[in-house]
């Protein structure tokens, strides 16, 4: 009887564990670099639903990459370059 319940309860433990939402969030880090500077690299950070399936989560971390890569673009002036990074965490 013993075993039995010692068995269910690691059984429930691990199915709960297991089922636990996930905590998502998308780190994207930004690299400028100018001719005669050092490179500066901004690092952020953006939680997401914790519904958010890792697919998703995914795809909006590479949507990101693009749309922040294009926001710099209107601000160089030809000599600098930015390069951006974002990755699931």
């Amino acid at each position: 009887m013993i075993k039995k319940t010692l068995v269910l309860a690691i059984t429930f433990t691990s199915l709960y564990l297991v089922s636990c939402k996930k905590e998502r969030s998308c780190l994207c880090s930004t690299t400028f670099t100018s001719t005669g500077y050092s490179p500066y690299t901004v690092s952020t950070t953006e939680k997401l639903d914790s519904k958010t399936t890792k697919k998703t989560a995914e795809r909006i971390c590479s949507q990101t990459e693009k749309q922040l890569g294009k926001n710099h673009t209107d601000y160089l002036s030809g000599n600098e370059k930015v390069s951006v990074s974002c990755a699931l965490k």
